[in-house]
């Protein structure tokens, strides 16, 4: 087998896209367990959405913008809790191709591979599978937040937060054949020239005399089938033994904010470390008790014509295994021939920084600008105990001395050292690792009577990269800037207030893509912008007691997600709503966001034949609030 295809096999086996389509025989491949670990889901103005520099709602509002902290009177301190979700299992279907290819040069031998445990496979073929996963959505702790007013132009602020991460184990054994074959059906100019076999099996002596003359001879009836087509079976097991998390966590972030006149400045200063765990084998084991391989010659010498027309007259000796020389290739039963590691752990730090302005005026409008990791903190994450490679024991060479009977056969189809395999040094686990956390730059207005109307302008200045593999590309995104525009009215003279968000995107640019990517781009953005979020809600005040509800849908939190943005208080809310009770200093909050790995996983269970969506499908985090103002 060509080493490329052994690569292709074992990362196969190696990927989450097994999960992604059980078959005749029953294979069962692989066994996961998925963890998604999150902190508390948070919504600071319900009904508007996320992100405005110029809104000040004192500590809440203090990862918005940092000189939003001044507008506390005397303190201000919430805290948020996330339930624990129940373990959910699910199962995926996927397939796998057979495959086969020649051996050498000669196009006679050939070796091919079948993804199942039925030794007496003969075709190529399809096959379809079941993966096995385990999914569970993990709290990771609280949010604690205290913000207090130290005198009229100082205030002071702190935001406690739980980490978050991601973890896949993988495990199992997947069965496969290995069939090695030699077919001499239709086969010219072997052994040295003077033999040829026509597709029925009738072999042609062609001897060329002295003076130049040539006869031919064929035999009567077709050689024995034993040697016409060879084939042995090699069962073996593809075991995968996968762990594989990331964490981030982002500490405590501490700050504080002052106001000259109607001017506030702030700051916050978050030191976010983070961790990475890589530890993945992949073994191919050849079943114990697994026969040798035997291959077959004419037991004959091509050059001697006296000798050779002798062994062709005589059925006894090319009809039959007699006179056939049976040389052995030894098979290395229950030993391992290939093998795959990815082994590392990676650790960094960082220490992210957000500057903030707020201006004032009056009661009517409010301008806020934002640096948002102005230092331009990244995460270098460097690597210890990095391991990185493909070793093989299988041999792509075809057999040695099979052409003249008169040498000695030789073939080492299993070596008894492994090799590397050229390009698996340290694949996919360089020494040191980069990843730039986003540095933003955000821009705001609000205006606030006769009714709020937020807008928000958004420059990401952190490029998005990441590799095509499929053209062998580096793909960057740049230029990534949004709009979030907010609206809050009251419905006539009704103590009732109504309130609309949404987020908007425009058109990035987009270097090393594909024209097939780059003409997607381009009709997504076909009007400019695409949307990305949108929110509405509303409030009404029951005799002094304001009970409100929202709800919406957010992309851009896949966006922070990519780029390990864990202080960005979009993440996770891809679709959620919100209820909330307020009464005095009092407000208690009940937020609940889509769970997207429960939900697919419920999704996937679904009755067979069933393609329409439910609700009942949906699986949600839980987040509960209490806030307390002074």
């Amino acid at each position: 087998m060509e080493r490329s295809k052994l690569i292709a096999l074992l990362i196969f086996l190696f990927t989450w896209s097994l999960l992604n389509a059980q078959t005749a025989t029953g294979t069962d491949f692989p066994y996961a367990r998925i963890n998604l670990k999150t902190s508390p889901i948070e919504n600071v103005y319900p009904g508007i959405g996320n992100y405005y520099a110029a809104i000040s709602k004192g500590i809440d509002t203090f990862m918005w913008n940092p000189a939003s902290l001044t507008s506390i009177k005397y303190a201000q301190s919430s805290l948020s809790l996330i339930s624990e979700l129940k373990s959910f299992d699910y199962s995926r279907k996927y397939e796998t191709e057979d495959g086969q290819e020649a051996i050498g040069d000669s196009g006679e031998f050939s070796i091919g591979y079948f993804f199942t445990d039925d030794e007496t496979v003969t075709t190529a073929a399809t096959r379809e599978h079941t993966g096995h996963a385990g999914y569970q959505t993990q709290a990771t702790g609280m949010v604690f937040r205290q913000g207090m007013k130290v005198n009229d132009w100082l205030a002071l602020g702190m935001i406690s937060q739980s980490d978050v991460g991601f973890s896949l184990d993988i495990s199992g054994a997947f069965p496969a054949v290995t069939k090695t074959q030699a077919n001499f059906y239709n086969s010219q100019d072997i052994f040295g020239g003077p033999i040829s076999i026509d597709g029925s099996g009738y072999i042609t002596y062609t001897h060329t005399e002295e003076g130049g003359g040539t006869y031919e001879f064929t035999s009567t009836s077709p050689l024995w089938s034993g040697f016409l087509d060879q084939s042995s079976t090699i069962p073996l097991n593809v075991i995968v033994e996968a762990r594989n998390d990331i964490s981030i966590d982002p500490g405590m972030t501490l700050g504080g904010a002052t106001k000259w006149e109607n001017i506030s400045f702030g700051a916050h200063f978050t030191p976010i470390s983070a961790t990475a765990n890589v530890n993945n084998n992949v073994r191919a084991v050849i079943n114990d008790g697994t026969s040798d391989v035997f291959i077959y010659q004419p037991d004959f010498d091509f050059d001697d014509e006296e000798g050779a027309l002798n062994w062709l007259q005589d059925p006894n000796q090319y009809r039959s295994e007699s006179g056939y020389k049976r040389n052995t290739v030894t098979v290395p039963a229950g030993e391992v021939v290939a093998e795959a590691r990815y082994k590392g752990f990676y650790q960094a730090s960082a220490m992210r920084s957000d500057l903030g302005i707020n201006f004032d005026l009056y009661d009517i409008l409010s301008l806020g600008v934002v640096m948002e990791n102005f230092g331009g903190a990244a995460l270098n994450f460097k690597g210890q105990g990095r391991t990185a490679y493909v070793n093989s024991r299988i041999s792509t060479a075809e057999p040695a001395g099979f052409d003249d009977p008169n040498e000695e056969f030789n073939w080492d189809l299993f070596a008894d050292e492994f090799t590397p395999v050229d390009g698996t040094e340290d694949l996919f686990l360089e020494e040191q690792i980069n990843v730039e956390l986003p540095k933003k730059l955000r821009v705001g207005l609000a205006l606030k009577k006769p009714f709020l109307i937020a807008l928000d302008y958004e420059q990401n200045q952190t490029p998005v990269r990441y590799q095509d593999t499929e053209n062998n590309s580096i793909i960057t995104v740049s230029n990534l800037t949004f709009l979030r525009i907010g609206v809050e009215t009251q419905l006539f003279a009704l103590p009732m207030w109504l309130r609309g968000g949404t987020s908007l995107m425009f058109k990035p640019t987009i270097d090393g893509a594909s024209q097939e990517v780059v003409d997607n781009v381009e009709n997504a953005f076909q009007y400019g912008v695409l949307p990305m979020g949108l929110d509405l809600g509303g409030e009404i005040n029951l005799y002094g007691t304001h009970v409100g509800a929202d709800f919406g849908i957010n992309i851009t939190s896949i966006l922070s997600l990519y780029q390990l943005d864990a202080l960005n208080q979009d993440l996770g809310k891809i679709g959620y709503y919100d209820i909330f009770v307020t009464n005095g200093p009092w407000q208690v909050k009940y937020l609940a966001a889509i769970d997207p790995g429960s939900t697919a996983g419920a999704y996937s269970e679904r009755p067979a034949n069933d393609d329409d969506f439910k609700m009942e499908y949906l699986k949600w985090i839980h987040t509960f609030t209490i806030s307390y103002i002074f």
